[in-house]
């Protein structure tokens, strides 16, 4: 049979078989074919392959080794799918053969110690779980179940993570047990493995599926092993075990270092670890330790004790110098890290160890010594960067050891040293001095002089160039002393020596980057001071007082401090004087070759080469040679690459500094240029198109416009005015419109570039002409067309990025433009600014526009992008109103900006705090600090700004508090501010970091009340008017910090704002209708009540001039005043006095109209119906009652008042619309102060008292004229049973009946007349005066007045009815008069009601003589056609039946007899109420003419008729 069969035809029996004959003939074949061809089989047969191999293992002792080999390599293959059976089997027998102490070999315990590693990479738990079963005491632990955690460590170091704690436990417990050398190195194998194992995990935690474990966690659980360890252990004598234990001690150590409270025991063994490199060990392992050990030192600053560290440097050291035994590569090169570490942690400490060993007399060590601190150099540690000039001061010492190997270390030192970075100007020069010393020792030959020369103007030397010129510089001193022929130099001689004006301009390029390479440029201008007399005798005196002038000013600086533009133009003025006082033609031509020749050996770009354009545009500028500088001119346009850019700023540059002195020549060569360039013609339709979009001639005409305006900027100021139109700005838009032609068709300019480089030119002409001396007279004629350009770029800008300058700079040459003549218009100015707003504010926020950058450089750009827009806008505010200087030119610019506040983006409100910001500070710098005028606009842009301060962005708020800063300093400019710009920088603290808005309204309402300080009360109605604005327009956060504002201004400086009070509430009103917000609308009414704290009678005042009937908004301001118990007592009290003061003025009033009779008066009316929207707001009952006796005369006057009249005319209020027709206001007067009276008396006593005089009509009676008296009577009624009237209101309503006005008689009387049916008239004294008064009213012309006198007198019957025998006569004349009224029936019905009242009380002998009267006016009555006077009648007859006794017995059976036929006829009567009364009345009442009889009433009225 084949034993390689394929795979499809294997059946379990047959993989069994064949994984059998390969185990059973691995001695004869190829035991790794073997192997893999079980592996193979136990990709898919992975259970029976297993089954085989665990088998064989229990019954092959022979092959065992090699049958785990298989195993391993078969369960390399698992992938988790081994049965659980198999796996303990598999586990068991591997523990059990590791286990084995006499029967297994160590190869076979290795074999299944590497066999269970392999089966843990599947089943990690499970190895685990089994390995520390092992490890329970008092079971004795075996040496392979350490060497398997160990080994697990290695393999599976983050899984080990989860069981360290564990693991080491279990290890603790068994530490006593471990005695054997051999078990405690594998011990300390698992201490070193697990050790390292933690440590990769505190490097990669981030990679693990379980949680963090803490560090100090981890080193809690090491920290008892080590002690065991460290105290038990290193005093063994084993060399095997002392490896072991040097090898654990390093990873342990720095793991535990990390915890401070260990390292004064971890820093204990490191003596002994030191003392082993004195053993005969490997002690390549000593070093890795210290190495360890040192690096979580370094890296975590742990400082190593004084005394451990001079040991550590020591023994290190030694080793390294030591030639006893030669190191090992690896050991030397460890040895050198842990040096390195050293000088890191403490570089100082080890720089003096090393000097202190260069010291020392001996060639190793000072040449180890040497190569270790070229070595810590070389690693360029942060620490050590400054700490170069100890090194350098250390290996100095050893510059004159004669020992060739010694120099040699030294001069490597110095390379290494030279090579490296941040190397101070002291420690290069003084190494480089050591290597020119080095190198001429052997000779006294001049070698030096003047060869060095040579290698000063080639490029490629520029890094030495420092040593360079200073050994020049000393040599020339040197040849200066010994007298001025040694030291010209011999330009003929076999030196070929550089130029002067080579030397020149080589030095001038080099001090151009004064701290490039070290600082060389104060180097070279001490070499070129030196050789002065060598470059030109005529600058020797200028050069000695200059160049010290520029030395001292780079020694003044840094590279970041560094003007590097005022650097350059004094490098070119230096050269400009020294050129003017050589004064030779030739001599400045050959500088310019020179500059021109030199270009050649730098970069492009470079600094150096910029500089090389610059100073050659300087020399041609002095030079004379006209004919030579057009040559150079043309040259450098001609050849130029406008491709490149700095070949392009190159030629600007020349052509414009050669213009200081040849203005119209360097005119007449671009002119010539650019007409040349404009007769080349290209033929062809696609090479046109191709030159275009390549853009060769564009870059032309692109340079030549920055020429032209660069030109402008350098050309002499009295030869600029006559050119700068027709030759420089004509020119340049000449270019700029040929540059936006295709195919000579004129196209929108969407170069990018381009509008560049029109926007530079604007800038540059702009500045040019105001620097002028006639700037101010001259008219620029391109002023408008240039403006043009710019304001179209603007509008072209995209508003959803900024990916371009041109927003920006277009922007500020606009501010430039507007400096120069003519003037705009401040409409132009306007529109010109609005544009400007309309381009920046509407940009996305800016993180927003930086993420759309691909990289973190464009995220930048934008940022600097952004940050320079904002900039140019406050530039261009501040230019504008620097030209026209006016608080009115500053409202308008603010208003303009003041739209964009109402925006519901919060960045663009950010965006226009910080202008607002800008525009403050501009107008208080230009026009507030010039004129010191009253700054006016304080309170309306208070009001504008300051709710801001609550805005969602904290930068917005940051920018508020900006503002109120400024404004505070411009108002509080008379004043002392004090500690308010101390108390504005700690609330921008709090605004800008508040956790909500609570906090926000909190830090907002401080500031509020330090701009109270200096508030203007003149200006409250501007700041209110801007504050209602505020919270139409702004976020729900921003308007409630208005609210905020509004209250605690008027809180503070109320008590100045008397004058202000009706313009303040003409506002609130007006916006009462706008806000509707209910947050919102309290701030008003609570400004309203705070107004009122202060101004009482100003606001209610205002309030009471608002038109009738009431809206809704005056209805609320009203009852606002009525909801603050501070103030609605005051408030009613004076509404009570206004209605007074009304009322007593209406007396003295002589000449009314019948119009205004039949008109109710505005104020009082509006008072009444203030009053009820006061009391109805009103919480406390109380209040009303202690008022009552004020409120119920006047509201009952103000109802007998308006009785009857209309509305008033309305008035027109200053903030309400217009209205054309001015007609009578709809409502009824008299029912709005009816309804005011039913509040008060609600209020008072609650629905009890109110209840009855609804249900009976009282209201509806008391404002209708003909109910009127009816309705008093009814409130009087009820309120005499609820006991509220008082002697003060008796009091209050006594003149009343006695008033010229008719309603108030009607009124009074009708009150006093339901009063006198009360007992309280004659309790409070008031019965006779009332009494006396009723009588006096019988009499008044009015029949209502009348009435209720006579009914008056009638109830006295009811409120004193023992008084009526008193009064006796007075009643009768008077009621018995009454009967007489021939103008009212009610009078007569009510004189009758009365007389039987009366009466009732009084005996036959008491009427008198009046029982006639009354009898005969009685009877007249019988046939009145007034039903109710009939009935009257009747029963008052019956009434004076009952009287008559004896005297007028027969004179009333007279009367009666009289009356026979008429009374006979009323028991017929067709009003039934008549005959009704008239029967029980009249004939069964008994008495001495009709006896009582209990038959029908007419049968007895017949029978006693009949007897009579």
């Amino acid at each position: 049979m084949n034993k390689f069969v394929s795979e499809q035809e294997v059946t379990d029996r047959d993989v069994y078989n064949e994984v059998v004959s390969l185990l059973a003939h691995m001695d004869d074949q190829d035991k790794d074919k073997s192997a893999l061809r079980i592996a193979f089989i136990a990709e898919t047969k992975l259970a029976i392959v297993v089954t085989v191999l665990l088998e064989k293992l229990q019954q092959d002792e022979q092959n065992r080794v090699d049958i785990y080999c298989v195993l391993e390599k078969v369960l390399q293959q698992d992938t988790g799918d081994l049965e659980r059976g198999l796996l303990n089997k598999t586990i068991t027998l591997a523990l059990n053969h590791m286990r084995e102490t006499q029967e297994a070999t160590n190869e076979v315990k290795v074999a299944a110690s590497n066999t269970l590693v392999t089966l843990a990479s599947c089943y990690f738990d499970h190895v685990m779980s089994e390995l520390l079963c092992h490890l329970k005491p008092p079971k004795l632990p075996e040496e392979f179940i350490f060497v398997t955690l160990g080994n697990l460590s290695s393999a599976y170091a983050l899984k080990c993570i989860p069981v360290v704690r564990i693991t080491l436990n279990a290890m603790f417990s068994v530490l006593e047990f471990v005695n054997d050398s051999r078990m405690r190195q594998a011990f300390c194998g698992v201490l070193e493995k697990w050790s390292r194992a933690v440590k990769l995990f505190l490097t990669n935690w981030e990679k693990c599926s379980f949680p963090r474990v803490g560090k100090l966690r981890l080193c809690n659980h090491f920290f008892p092993i080590y002690s065991h360890v460290t105290s038990n252990w290193l005093t063994c004598e084993e060399l095997e075990l002392k490896q072991a234990i040097i090898k654990a001690l390093g990873p342990m150590m720095s793991l535990l270092l990390h915890k401070e409270e260990y390292q004064d025991q971890i820093f204990e063994p490191i003596s002994w670890l030191l003392e082993q490199y004195k053993e005969d060990a490997h002690v390549f392992h000593i070093t890795k330790s210290l190495s360890q050990l040192l690096e979580v030192s370094g890296e975590y600053k742990i400082p190593l004790p004084k005394g451990k560290f001079q040991a550590i440097c020591s023994a290190l050291h030694n080793q390294i110098c030591s030639q006893a035994k030669p190191l090992s590569t690896e050991n030397h090169a460890e040895l050198v890290h842990c040096i390195i570490l050293l000088a890191r942690s403490s570089p100082e400490d080890l720089i003096a160890f090393l000097h202190s060993q260069l010291t020392i007399k001996s060639e190793a060590v000072c040449v180890m010594s040497l190569n270790l601190l070229r070595a810590i150099v070389d690693a360029d540690l942060p620490k050590t960067g400054d700490k170069k000039c100890l090194i350098v001061k250390a290996v100095k010492s050893t510059l004159g050891d004669q020992n060739a190997t010694v120099r040699k270390a030294v001069l490597h030192f110095i390379r290494r040293l030279l090579s490296s970075e941040s190397v101070e100007n002291c420690a290069a020069w003084d190494m480089v001095a050591h290597v020119f010393m080095e190198f001429s020792v052997s000779t006294s030959k001049p070698v030096l002089w003047p060869r060095l020369l040579e290698y000063v103007v080639p490029a490629q030397y520029t890094g030495t160039l420092k040593p360079l010129c200073r050994c020049l510089r000393e040599l020339a001193e040197k040849k200066q002393q010994e007298g001025e022929e040694a030291a010209c130099l011999d330009y003929g001689g076999s030196v070929k020596l550089p130029t002067p004006q080579g030397l020149l301009a080589r030095l001038l390029v080099v001090a151009s980057s004064p701290y490039a390479g070290e600082g060389h440029g104060c180097a070279a201008l001490q070499l070129l001071k030196a050789l002065h007399q060598n470059i030109h005798a005529a600058v020797g005196e200028m050069w000695v007082v200059k160049i010290p002038s520029l030395l001292q000013y780079i020694e003044g600086n840094t590279e970041n401090s560094l003007d590097h533009a005022r650097w350059e133009h004094m490098l070119l003025q230096f050269l400009r004087t020294s050129l003017e006082m050589i004064d030779d033609s030739a001599w400045s031509r050959q500088i310019s070759l020179e500059l021109s020749q030199q270009m050649a050996s730098y970069t492009s770009p470079s600094h150096e080469k910029s500089f090389l354009y610059k100073a050659l545009g300087t020399s041609l500028a002095v030079c004379q040679d006209l004919v030579h500088v057009k040559s150079q001119l043309h040259k450098f346009l001609t050849r130029a690459d406008y491709m490149e850019v700095p070949e392009r700023q190159g030629v600007i540059s020349i052509l414009a500094l050669s213009a200081e002195s040849h203005l119209d020549l360097t005119l007449n060569v671009l002119q010539e240029f650019g007409a040349a360039m404009s007769k080349v013609k290209i033929s062809g339709f696609i090479s046109r198109l191709k030159d275009y979009h390549h853009g060769k001639r564009g870059k032309t005409r692109s340079t030549l416009m920055l020429t032209y305006s660069s030109v402008a900027v350098h050309a002499p100021k009295d030869q600029f005015l006559s050119r700068v139109e027709a030759d420089i700005t004509g020119n340049i838009l000449l270019h700029y419109r040929a540059s936006c032609q295709v195919l000579g068709i004129t196209v929108a300019n969407k170069d990018m570039d381009l509008k560049l480089t029109l926007i530079h030119n604007v800038m540059e002409i702009s500045c040019a002409l105001l620097e002028t001396r006639d700037s101010q007279e001259f008219e620029f004629s391109y002023k408008l067309e240039l403006l043009g350009y710019m304001l179209d770029f603007i509008k072209k800008e995209p508003l959803h990025s900024l990916a371009s300058p041109v927003r920006y700079m277009a922007i500020l040459a606009i501010g430039h433009l507007s400096k120069l003549k003519p003037s705009l218009t401040l409409e132009e100015n306007r529109e010109l600014l609005d544009q400007c707003f309309k381009s920046l504010f509407p940009l996305p926020p800016l993180e927003m526009m930086k993420k759309e950058g691909e990289t973190a450089k464009d995220a930048l750009l934008i940022q600097s992008l952004y940050v320079r827009s904002l900039e140019a806008l406050g530039k261009l505010m501040e230019t504008l109103l620097e030209e026209e200087p006016t608080a009115d030119w500053f409202q308008e610019m603010f208003e303009l900006l003041a739209t964009w506040f109402s925006s519901g983006k919060e960045w663009e409100r950010e965006r226009t705090l910080q202008a607002s910001t800008q525009l403050l500070t501009a107008y208080q710098e230009t026009v507030h600090s010039t004129t010191q005028e009253t700054f006016n606009q304080f309170g309306s842009l208070i009001g504008r700004i300051a709710p801001y301060s609550c805005d969602s962005l904290a930068m917005s708020r940051q920018w508020v508090v900006d503002c109120i800063s400024c404004l505070l300093s411009m108002q509080g400019q008379p004043m002392n501010l004090g500690s308010a710009e101390e108390e504005l920088n700690c609330l921008r603290e709090e605004l800008t970091t508040a956790p909500d808005p609570e906090a926000l309204f909190q830090a907002s309402s401080k500031m509020a009340r330090v701009v109270s300080e200096y508030f203007p009360s003149k200006q409250a109605t501007d700041f209110i008017e801007a504050t209602m604005d505020s919270m139409l327009s702004a976020s729900p956060t921003c308007a409630t910090a208005a609210g905020l504002w509004l209250k605690i201004i008027l809180q503070e400086c109320g008590d100045a704002m008397l004058d202000e009070v009706p313009t303040i509430l003409d506002i609130i009103y007006s916006h009462m209708s706008n806000i509707q917000e209910g947050s919102l609308r309290r701030f008003l009414l609570e400004a309203v009540s705070i107004l009122a704290h202060h101004h009482l009678e100003a606001v209610i005042s205002s309030l009471l001039s608002k038109r009738l009937p009431m809206d809704s908004d005056t209805t609320e301001l009203w009852r606002s005043l009525g909801g603050d118990p501070l103030l609605a007592t005051q408030v009613l009290q004076v509404l009570i006095e206004k209605i007074k003061t009304s009322t007593s003025q209406e007396g003295s009033v002589t000449s009314e109209t019948e119009t205004d009779r039949h008109l109710a008066a505005a104020e009082p009316l509006s008072a009444t119906c203030a009053i009820s929207e006061v009391v109805s707001a009103l919480q406390s009952r109380k209040a009303v009652q202690e008022l009552l006796p004020e409120l119920f005369p006047v509201l009952l006057q103000q109802v007998s008042r308006t009785l009857g009249q209309k509305m008033p005319l309305p008035v027109i209020s200053s903030q309400e619309p217009f209205r054309k027709d001015r007609q009578h206001t709809e409502g009824n007067p008299c029912r709005f102060s009816v309804q005011a009276l039913e509040s008060v008396l609600f209020k008072v006593g609650n629905a009890k008292l109110v209840r009855p005089l609804r249900e009976q009509g009282t209201w509806i009676l008391l404002e209708n004229p003909q109910t009127h008296h009816e309705g008093v009577c009814l409130l009087v009624s009820v309120l005499l049973r609820s006991g509220l009237i008082t002697p003060e209101i008796i009091q209050s309503l006594l003149p009343w009946v006695n008033s010229p006005t008719e309603n108030y008689r009607v009124t009074g009387t009708a009150f006093f007349a339901q009063l006198m049916s009360d007992p309280m008239l004659r309790e409070k004294k008031f019965l006779k005066s009332v009494l006396h008064i009723l009588a006096e009213r019988s009499q008044d012309r009015n029949s209502i007045v009348r009435q209720m006198a006579v009914r008056g007198l009638g109830n006295i019957v009811n409120g004193a009815p023992e008084k009526v025998k008193k009064h006796k006569k007075i009643l009768l004349d008077i009621l018995i008069g009454a009967l007489h009224d021939i103008f009212s029936s009610e009078v007569i019905g009510e004189s009758m009601k009365a007389l039987a009242k009366v009466l009732k009380e009084l005996k036959e002998k008491d009427i008198g003589s009046s029982f006639r009267d009354l009898t005969q006016q009685i009877r007249t009555y019988f046939d009145d056609e007034d039903d109710a006077l009939r009935s009257m009648a009747f029963v008052l007859f019956g009434i004076l039946a009952q009287l008559t006794k004896k005297k007028w017995k027969a004179y009333f059976t007279e009367q009666v007899r009289k009356s026979w036929v008429t009374l006979l006829l009323h028991l017929q009567d067709p009003n039934l109420e008549v005959s009704t009364v008239f029967v029980p009345v009249c004939l069964c009442t008994p008495g001495p003419c009709l006896p009582r009889t209990e038959e029908r009433p007419q049968l007895c009225l017949v029978k006693q008729l009949s007897s009579v």
